[in-house]
């Protein structure tokens, strides 16, 4: 995978990932017999509050994680999504990448059974992440302060990890 950060964006294009998630909507909702109930555009792309990396996040709103089976992954495959084996605790993560050899991500799936603490939690931060004036100016500093002191991809995923553990505080 991509061992840097990749270079925050903050000019908004807003319209270009709207566009973008629309289309990995419709694609994810017309996979055969997907498990998929639910989709939202989250993070950065969706409104441009703070610096973002250019990579767009969905949340995927399944009614059981158990649903997405070895067939929903090959599907998936097939359509440029790849798992990301990380230790996540019960989600499902999936990526698009630019190409296989530099693996920039431009397109993650957060794949979380609906109505589950966990699903309502990225919900919520999200909504403060698009309301909160207090909490975005925090999210934003410290965002770049990560960004400053990462020396790998690893290292910044980590603190955001943390970071968004922090946000509680806002909510």
């Amino acid at each position: 995978m991509y061992p840097h950060v990749q270079p925050f964006i903050t000019q908004p294009s807003k319209k270009f990932y709207t566009q973008q998630y629309l289309h990995y909507r419709t694609l994810l909702y017309e996979l055969l017999d997907s498990p998929v109930k639910s989709t939202q555009h989250i993070g950065g792309t969706q409104h441009f509050n703070y610096p973002t990396e250019p990579i767009l996040d969905i949340l995927v709103g399944v009614d059981n994680l158990h649903d997405i089976t070895s067939l929903d992954e090959k599907r998936l495959n097939y359509a440029g999504f790849y798992r990301l084996h990380h230790p996540y605790h019960k989600k499902v993560m999936m990526a698009r990448f630019n190409n296989l050899t530099e693996l920039k991500q431009q397109v993650r799936l957060h794949i979380l059974q609906r109505n589950t603490p966990l699903f309502e939690h990225y919900l919520a931060l999200n909504q403060l992440l698009t309301e909160s004036a207090d909490a975005i100016a925090f999210f934003a500093d410290q965002k770049q302060a990560l960004l400053a002191s990462s020396q790998t991809i690893r290292d910044y995923e980590a603190g955001k990890t943390q970071l968004f553990t922090q946000l509680n505080k806002f909510l």
